[in-house]
């Protein structure tokens, strides 16, 4: 018998559908629990329920629980408040972004001794996404679908890549494709947020900075040259909006023939230009506003909220949403063993969702990217420079190698994190992070 994760690895990919297969999988629990019971949740639920599994086997975890009361007919509970027969109980994980999306969200179920447990995105791309083998490669539906994470999206780069071998194919016999990629563009922004996950507040002063035109123009050309596509092209900061170039640097981007879509990520206390909202309307980018307005000022929530009108007027894709945030790895060395490091490699999500290019460096996670970009440690192994790669081909194998490694000695430093947070984008600084350096 296929095993479920392979089957639906293969359809949330578009491979061979399997929609039958993996319902049958889903009815024959008595318990279905959804963790999450936001936009997603609300969403993925109410597809289960259309393609007819009864509204009684499901239940909502939440830690909102109190404030939502009942979600599409269902019952939201605090997350472990109701006691289930672990044996016939299934958890879909409902929480698309954040850190409890990946591996995190899981051991918290395997913790409790939840040994059934499935990614809501999967499921959601196997059995509800309208991008399918028969629609083709089609950004528009990514476009008009708000609620999923383009960053664990496996169906968006799937089709891509047979969308290029067909329209614009290379001089390379192997296949690399990233599901997302993150190209920041500064390392300024107008928040100070305790808990960033780009550590913003402990750059030095003479490294608050928009990156050159020229720099970023290098990276955006080289990296995409050496690969086959890119699902998601995520463009971040700091704050992008403080980049004076920003409108240049989506030309550039927009020029590429190997891409999914383009996602803006904003704190939305910026000043939004009539330029940048000209040069975002259209169906291959979207402005995603996150939502801290629950840690700042008046004026601040006056401001954001002038953003998002501005931008709905002018017609953009937009999303709002309010992440749900835990305090990032503190980048301390833990001395762990080799063993211990390669496990966490394998089991990290990170190392799919948040390829890094900033400054002239191909970081292949978050963590790498911390360490890196704030001079914490030369573990020159665990990233590429790119400029020291003389062609496509070689800053092509030099990004395999760095990914196909057994672990990252940046592993080390990945720890002493993952406290869920109150909320999002509280201001100020944190003393767990002193170490790491900037103006306290």
């Amino acid at each position: 018998m296929t095993d479920i994760h392979e089957l639906l690895e293969q359809a949330r990919r578009g491979d061979g559908g399997h929609t039958r297969e993996l319902l049958a999988f889903l009815e024959g629990f008595e318990r279905i629990v959804l963790r999450g019971a936001g936009r997603f949740g609300e969403a993925f639920g109410a597809g289960l329920i259309g393609l007819g599994i009864p509204p009684e086997r499901l239940c909502y975890w939440d830690l909102r629980a109190d404030a939502l009361g009942a979600v599409n007919g269902v019952a939201v509970a605090l997350p472990f408040s109701t006691e289930l027969d672990r044996a016939t109980s299934l958890i879909i994980n409902c929480i698309p972004n954040g850190s409890l999306s990946g591996s995190a969200g899981a051991q918290e179920f395997l913790a409790a001794g939840y040994g059934h447990y499935l990614s809501g995105m999967a499921l959601f791309e196997a059995l509800m996404c309208r991008m399918t083998g028969e629609t083709g490669f089609d950004p528009s539906i990514c476009m008009k679908t708000t609620i999923c994470n383009w960053c664990a999206c496996e169906r968006l780069p799937s089709l891509l890549r047979k969308h290029g071998q067909a329209t614009c194919p290379n001089e390379f016999s192997d296949e690399l494709v990233f599901s997302v990629a993150t190209f920041v563009v500064n390392q300024k922004c107008t928040l100070h947020c305790q808990h960033c996950g780009q550590y913003i507040n402990h750059y030095g002063q003479e490294e608050r900075i928009n990156f050159p035109m020229e720099r970023l123009k290098t990276d955006i050309d080289r990296i995409f040259e050496a690969v086959d596509g890119i699902g998601y092209v995520s463009i971040i900061g700091g704050e992008p909006f403080l980049h004076p170039e920003l409108s240049a640097i989506l030309d550039l981007v927009m020029a590429k023939p190997n891409f999914g879509v383009i996602g803006v990520t904003t704190n939305g206390i910026c000043d939004i230009k009539d330029e940048h909202l000209e040069k975002l309307r259209n169906d291959r980018c979207r402005l995603i506003f996150s939502d801290y307005t629950a840690a700042l000022s008046e004026q601040q929530r006056a401001l954001f909220a002038r953003n998002i009108e501005r931008a709905t007027r002018a017609g953009l894709h937009i999303t709002v949403g309010q992440p749900l945030w835990a305090t990032p790895a503190s980048l301390r060395k833990l001395d762990l063993e080799d063993s211990v490091k390669a496990a966490m490699k394998s089991g990290c999500q990170s190392r799919h969702s948040c390829k890094t290019i900033q400054n002239g460096v191909y970081y292949p996670c978050s963590t790498t990217a911390g360490l890196g970009s704030h001079h914490l440690a030369d573990h020159s192994l665990d990233w590429v420079r790119i400029d020291e790669a003389r062609s496509a081909r070689e800053l092509r194998e030099r990004i395999q190698t760095v990914d196909q490694r057994a672990f990252y000695e940046s592993c080390d430093h990945c720890g002493e994190g993952g406290e869920m947070l109150q909320f999002a984008g509280e201001q100020g600084f944190c003393e767990r992070y002193r170490h790491i350096g900037g103006p306290l």
